[in-house]
């Protein structure tokens, strides 16, 4: 679910301690391919491979991604002004795109009205609300939970039993996670999964000019033809935040949080396609650190990561 957030360029003097440490390393990755982004200028990021293709790598701003913490989505709060971390709109299929302000005001006058009369099948249709984000119960949006709606990612414990039930998901106000483009139709994988990165595999991340790197996993799928979106929890470590975000306002860095909103101006993300769990997934901090510093460290540490940052830029038009 993506946010139009604005990006900034690299610091120069961050990119000229990296060419140093270029000198000393091989990155030992190449461009593989161009992913189309409508978040990227150009409309494409460029990703890159090892050669045996043991890991992919870009370099690319970082949204948000509200979904699966138990603040996500509130009818009430509609537009995440007061309590809610997120814009209801972004729950929904068409994300409310082309409605101007009468239209918008009248999509959630309709939500809230569906809501209040115990979502009919009728008016539920008018909200356009997005299963695959809100799950469903017998056709209508799970319960709400101390007024918020649950909210779903595609990493999820295995066999669930009750989709209503939000531990089920991973949280993305405490679990940090990136999210990866959805395969462009029914059949045809997405050159992620091509090369077998899919949901749950391990990812490590690092700011440049940073010293530490922020241990991940891949949480959840998006648009087919965006990237750069990371979880709450990866975006507020990679900026230092200290405290969760009050509302969708702060989210995003408007109203009174002007310039201190939660969007990661450049990051590397550096991906281990194959190395999720499938019997019992990667869901809570200590076991993806432990595992994803495991391969961070054999795959060359930050100063390999550092190194193909400083290669990335000028070699990946």
């Amino acid at each position: 679910m993506p946010h139009a957030f604005s990006r900034h360029a690299l610091l120069p003097a961050a990119l000229a301690l990296l060419s140093l440490s270029a000198q000393a390393v091989d990155c030992g990755m190449n461009p593989a391919f161009r992913q189309k982004d409508g978040n990227a200028k150009g409309g494409t990021t460029a990703v890159w491979a090892a050669p045996d293709q043991g890991t992919l790598l870009f370099v690319e701003g970082l949204n948000v991604n509200t979904d699966g913490t138990r603040r996500s989505y509130s009818v009430d709060d509609f537009w995440g002004e007061t309590k809610a971390l997120n814009n209801l709109c972004n729950a929904m299929r068409d994300g409310c795109a082309g409605l101007d302000a009468a239209g918008k005001r009248a999509r959630r006058i309709a939500t809230q009205k569906a809501a209040a009369a115990g979502w009919p099948a009728d008016q539920l249709a008018q909200t356009r609300i997005a299963s695959a984000i809100i799950p469903f119960r017998h056709g209508k949006p799970c319960p709400a939970v101390d007024g918020f709606l649950v909210s779903a990612t595609a990493l999820a414990r295995p066999h669930i039993d009750d989709q209503c039930d939000i531990a089920n998901y991973l949280d993305a106000l405490t679990v940090p996670a990136i999210v990866l483009p959805k395969n462009p139709a029914k059949g045809v994988p997405s050159e992620f999964a091509r090369r077998n990165a899919r949901i749950g595999d391990l990812v490590v991340t690092l700011v440049p000019g940073a010293a530490a790197p922020v241990y991940a996993v891949v949480g959840d799928t998006g648009p087919a033809d965006e990237l750069g979106e990371g979880s709450i929890a990866l975006n507020g470590k990679l900026l230092g935040k200290t405290r969760p975000p009050a509302n969708y306002q702060e989210v995003r860095g408007k109203g009174p949080y002007a310039g201190r909103g939660w969007t990661v101006p450049k990051a590397a993300v550096l991906i281990f396609p194959g190395s999720r769990d499938e019997a019992e997934p990667f869901m809570g901090v200590d076991r993806i650190d432990a595992a994803a510093r495991q391969r961070f460290d054999a795959w060359g540490g930050v100063e390999r990561l550092n190194a193909c940052i400083a290669a990335y830029p000028q070699n990946a038009k």
